[in-house]
């Protein structure tokens, strides 16, 4: 299993916090078996089985993101100390791909250990998720940069074009989905605290 892999920074964390396959199973009201396979990388979560994980292990879902413990630090000019990177370049994004859901998250900030968090979201045609609440207050801004999204608030549907954004209470978030049929959907997400 690779050393960065999802399924090993599960696990990883698990033992870190002392907990057994069966106590996250209880906690998450996932199987044993299915949080196994998920850790040996033989399955991929659902992002609502991700985030229940995530909630039960006390971290960020993004926290399953290559490089997420660790600010992007860059050689300094003299000496050998490291100093702070504040760019994240297109081609060395943390990713987060769901199959499951059809969604792909790009981290577009350097860390999680910021005030905010910001990422790009993708989903393809007839893909989308049901939202989960956080586990704390947040606010959110979308920004829909190509294909149609269509964003569940309450009991309201609100489908964004390119160039629309929308602002909103975390809580009130219940689905995203892209509403193109042939494109995929995709949109700049920036949530305060940083809780995803």
């Amino acid at each position: 299993m690779p050393p960065d892999s999802m399924g090993n920074r599960i696990k990883e964390r698990r033992a870190e916090i002392g907990l057994s396959l069966r106590e996250l199973a209880d906690k998450t009201d996932l199987t044993a078996s299915f949080i196994s396979q998920v850790e040996r990388n033989q399955t991929k979560p659902s992002i609502d089985s991700l985030r229940r994980i995530a909630e039960a292990l006390g971290v960020s879902i993004l926290f399953f993101l290559a490089d997420h413990a660790q600010p992007r630090r860059i050689p300094a000019k003299r000496g050998p100390s490291l100093k702070y990177s504040p760019i994240v370049r297109a081609n060395a994004r943390s990713k987060l791909i769901l199959p499951v859901s059809g969604v792909t998250y790009e981290l577009l900030v350097p860390d999680l250990a910021r005030q905010m968090e910001a990422f790009c979201g993708r989903l393809s045609p007839h893909m989308g998720n049901v939202a989960r609440r956080l586990r704390a207050p947040t606010e959110e801004f979308i920004y829909v940069l190509s294909g149609g999204l269509r964003v569940g608030l309450n009991d309201e549907e609100h489908i964004l074009c390119p160039g629309d954004s929308i602002y909103f209470e975390g809580a009130a978030l219940q689905k995203l989905e892209c509403a193109s049929s042939d494109e995929d959907a995709v949109w700049i997400s920036v949530i305060t605290p940083p809780v995803f």
